[in-house]
């Protein structure tokens, strides 16, 4: 990964994030009751904001980054 590419990050991140609720998603066909919609509402929903935040804003961040470099090589 180069120094100015956060598309590589980015898509671990959201491989990642896609990776659990999958996982999420299949446990749920065996596991569904309060203990398991608490830890959805308290530990995995308050991140998805979070990450598509992070995942907006780096995706912003690189075209920036390719605009500065551009600009630096011209």
């Amino acid at each position: 990964m180069k120094p100015t590419d956060l598309h590589s990050g980015a898509a671990r991140i959201r491989h990642a994030m896609e990776e659990l609720l999958r996982v999420w998603e299949d446990a749920g066909d065996h596991w569904n009751d309060s203990v398991s919609e608490a830890l959805y509402r308290e530990r995995i929903e308050p991140i998805l904001p979070i990450v598509k935040n992070t995942l907006d804003a780096a995706g912003r961040m690189q075209v920036l980054l390719d605009q500065a470099r551009r600009d630096l090589e011209s």
